[in-house]
């Protein structure tokens, strides 16, 4: 990474270590160059606020290369969950599949293997995602910038667990979206990526190899079955999946 770039990522991780402690979201302040600099921003932010509590990570269909983000401390908030949607500049929930990191795999260059990296998974749970964004206008921000901001992550809402998922069903799972006793999703499948573990287990290579390993206590969040969708302040959300249980939230 050259000089000007280097000074480039700074600017923008005090950009946006600012938004988070002003509530003021700010404008993207550059063209991004390159992934790494997507990377070296997370990064960045991510050492000044503390040890990430996770990671999240998607894939728009069963082959695409996934996108992953830090979850930063603090996102991890048990259900049922309360939030201050007034202070909040969007209110975004995901209903998702999410897992416990239960096992250790400190940094390192070698790839790690499909094996080694389910080892490390304990439990799933069922998860909500909810999203908000430091950047001004984001609607019309560089796909990139929305990557460099965590994917506009907030917190991730840890529901009901369960221990039998490497053989599930994934394309045929039942899920709903309930708001305000209202169901407004209910269908079967929804990911992207059909198979929630594809982007867990290459979530946890990626971690190792460029992110400096995973660490037990950590969760993994693999994508929204439901959509982003957004919701006015006031409003209670609660994500279903049939036999897996549930997750709630309010705001």
């Amino acid at each position: 990474m050259t000089s000007d770039v280097s000074a480039d990522v700074s600017r923008a991780v005090q950009a946006l270590l600012q938004a988070r402690r002003t509530g003021t979201q700010v404008a993207p302040p550059f063209a991004l160059p390159n992934r790494a600099a997507v990377y070296a921003i997370q990064d960045g932010v991510a050492r000044a606020t503390g040890p990430v509590a996770g990671w999240k990570v998607g894939a728009r269909t069963p082959t695409a290369e996934p996108n992953p983000a830090p979850l930063l401390a603090g996102a991890l908030v048990a259900s049922p969950a309360r939030f201050d949607g007034k202070a909040m500049h969007m209110i975004g929930v995901e209903v998702e599949i999410s897992f416990h990191i239960v096992r250790d795999i400190p940094a390192r260059r070698k790839a790690v293997s499909r094996d080694e990296a389910l080892d490390a998974v304990g439990d799933a749970f069922v998860g909500m995602e909810i999203v908000d964004t430091r950047l001004a206008d984001f609607a019309k921000a560089d796909p990139e910038w929305l990557l460099a901001d965590n994917q506009m992550n907030h917190a991730l809402v840890m529901g009901s667990s369960f221990k039998a998922w490497s053989s599930r069903d994934w394309a045929n799972l039942p899920v709903k979206l309930v708001i305000d006793g209202k169901t407004v999703v209910d269908q079967k499948g929804g990911l992207g990526a059909v198979d929630p573990v594809r982007p867990l287990a290459w979530m946890i290579d990626h971690a190792v190899r460029q992110r400096g390993g995973i660490r037990a206590g950590q969760a993994i969040t693999t994508g929204s079955w439901t959509g982003l969708r957004y919701f006015p302040p006031g409003t209670k959300a609660r994500g279903e999946f049939e036999g897996l249980g549930a997750v709630e939230a309010s705001f």
